[in-house]
C-alpha cells in the first residue's frame, strides 16, 4: 500500500496534465508511480526526460526491458518487476529469457554480458572491474553501448528506490521478486 498519497486527477495542475497525458496515451491510464512521483513535478519531467533518453539509445527494447527486470530482481522491488515483466510481453519475450533476465543471465552470448555486466553495476556499485568492461568490448560494444547501459541501470534505481520508498501500488499483474538476501538482514 502506497505510503504517498497520489495526485489524483481533481489535484492534477498545469505543470502534471501534459506529463499526465504522456502515461494516458501509453498505458491509457496514468500510472500509480506517475501519480507519486508528480508531487514534485520537477523530478516527473526528469525523469520522464531520462526515460525518453535511454529509449532513444542504440540499446534494443528487448535489451532494455532485460536490464529492467535483472535490476528490479536486485533490488526486489515488485512493481518495477511486474511493470517490467508486463513490458517485456508486449515486445514478444518469452518466459524462458523473462526468468534468464531475473536471474542476471542471457539466452545468447550478448544478452549474457550485457545482462552480466549491468547487474555487476548495481552488485558493486559502479566499481566494476576494467575487465568487465573489456569483455563487452570483445563481444563488439562500444563505448557509448557502455554509457548507455549504465544510463539504463541508474534509470532503473531510481525508479526502484522510488517505488520501493512510496510502497507504490502495482498497476499491472503482480510479479514478486524472489528477494535478495542482502535486503533480509535490513531491521
Amino acid at each position: 500500500m502506497s505510503v504517498l498519497k497520489p495526485i489524483g486527477s481533481t489535484d492534477e495542475t498545469e505543470q502534471t496534465k501534459d506529463m499526465f497525458a504522456d502515461s494516458r496515451r501509453e498505458f491509457d491510464r496514468v500510472l500509480n508511480m506517475v501519480r507519486l512521483m508528480a508531487h514534485s513535478p520537477a523530478i516527473l519531467r526528469t525523469y520522464l526526460h531520462f526515460a525518453r533518453a535511454v529509449d532513444q539509445t542504440t540499446l534494443s527494447a528487448r535489451t532494455r526491458a532485460l536490464i529492467a527486470i535483472a535490476v528490479a530482481e536486485i533490488n526486489a522491488c515488485d512493481y518495477t518487476l511486474s511493470l517490467g515483466m508486463a513490458l517485456s510481453r508486449r515486445h514478444g519475450i518469452g518466459d524462458a529469457e523473462l526468468d534468464a533476465a531475473r536471474e542476471g543471465r542471457g539466452l545468447d552470448v550478448g544478452t549474457d554480458d550485457t545482462l552480466r555486466f549491468a547487474t555487476s553495476i548495481l552488485r558493486r556499485a559502479g566499481r566494476v572491474p576494467h575487465a568487465d568492461v573489456e569483455r563487452l568490448r570483445h563481444q563488439g560494444s562500444t563505448d557509448q553501448t557502455i554509457v548507455e547501459v549504465v544510463a539504463t541501470v541508474a534509470l532503473n534505481v531510481f525508479r526502484d528506490y522510488f517505488n520501493l520508498v512510496a510502497g507504490t501500488d502495482i498497476d499491472f499483474p503482480v510479479v514478486r521478486t524472489r528477494g535478495d538476501a542482502r535486503l533480509a538482514e535490513i531491521p
